[in-house]
């Protein structure tokens, strides 16, 4: 980071201070539902930022796909560009937030990223579900931070509960509801009877689900979180073809009634656990689940994990898994986390 005296875009009513501010200067790529939230809470926020942690958050510029679409009249036109490479190459670019989506090209602007030294934050479990270890290793290299709680579980901080569980403890199993989309749509399913067409319907119109629902209800995104969750869990890279894999598409109005006959209901488990021979297990698929279980009782959008260890026991988390504002907050969360550093 950069030190920067008085008066250079500091808020205002901390320049009669005598104190020296660094300043951090921010790349945005990507400025959809996510990446607006996030400068959102950026503009909100930025003065508690200066004021908690002597650190001007700036955001210096934002890499857009389309230039000519309508984002929130908030943000400076002069700041949005449609080169990359204008903020790749800034060697004054200290924090790359990378919220592009895909694979491929968010893949090179964290990669890029990294090489040029500059800290990385991304919300794309679908790169980290297959470069994990290597992307960690090259932020290791070059001395730089890569943070990425915004792409398990949204606002639920579980990937720091997991780290902070395995240094004292030893974890058993990893199990819970990973995917708000889909939760969203069983919960209509189950509560208000409707058919699994419906439900989807109603979870595009809430910004829940895409146009193709397949990497949700196929189990897919909830597979690359689970990559993503046993790696941190057991230091076991699986990619995603490498976990067993069924998803909701089959599940129907008989099938939900005959669960609650049961005193049961039907949700999509992610889980991951150490077998007898000390070998990680993964699977996601629709499963029963005991009406007393807290999963039960997890509804719309909201996730759920229950992390097992060897002396503690089962540790629960539970928030806020889907939309733009839970993964915007989950940005900020990894954002502070560097500021403290």
């Amino acid at each position: 980071m950069s030190i920067d005296l008085l008066g250079a875009a500091i808020p205002a009513q901390f320049k009669t201070q005598h104190t020296a501010f660094k300043t951090l200067n921010v790349a945005l790529f990507g400025c959809g539902v996510v990446g607006t939230g996030v400068w959102q809470i950026l503009e909100a926020k930025r003065s508690e930022l200066v004021r908690r942690f002597k650190t001007n958050v700036v955001v210096r510029g934002i890499c857009v796909k389309d230039l000519a679409k309508q984002r929130d009249a908030s943000i400076p036109a002069g700041l949005i560009t449609d080169d990359p490479e204008q903020l790749l190459s800034n060697d004054s670019i200290d924090l790359a937030i990378e919220l592009i989506g895909g694979r491929y090209e968010a893949l090179e602007v964290i990669e890029r990223s990294l090489a040029h030294r500059k800290h990385v934050i991304t919300a794309n479990k679908l790169v980290l579900a297959h470069e994990l270890p290597r992307l960690r290793k090259q932020a290791s290299r070059k001395g730089v931070n890569l943070f990425y709680s915004a792409s398990v579980c949204g606002s639920v901080p579980v990937l720091r509960a997991i780290d902070e569980l395995r240094i004292g403890d030893e974890i058993t199993s990893v199990k819970g509801i990973v995917n708000g989309s889909t939760n969203f749509i069983l919960t209509l399913m189950s509560e208000q009877g409707v058919s699994y067409e419906d439900a989807c319907k109603e979870a595009r119109i809430r910004g829940f689900l895409e146009a193709d629902p397949t990497l949700d209800v196929s189990g897919q995104d909830a597979a690359q979180k689970l990559s993503v969750l046993t790696y941190h869990a057991f230091g076991k890279h699986l990619r995603p073809d490498d976990i067993q894999r069924e998803g909701i598409e089959a599940i129907d109005i008989e099938s939900i009634n005959a669960a609650k006959q049961d005193g049961k209901v039907i949700k999509l488990i992610a889980e991951a656990r150490l077998n007898e021979s000390g070998e990680v297990v993964a699977r996601v698929s629709p499963q029963l689940i005991d009406r007393a279980h807290l999963f039960a009782h997890t509804r719309d959008e909201f996730n759920a994990l229950e992390i097992s260890t060897l002396h503690a026991g089962p540790q629960l988390l539970y928030g806020k898994g889907a939309g733009s504002l839970p993964t915007a907050s989950a940005v900020m969360s990894d954002l502070i986390e560097l500021l403290k550093e």
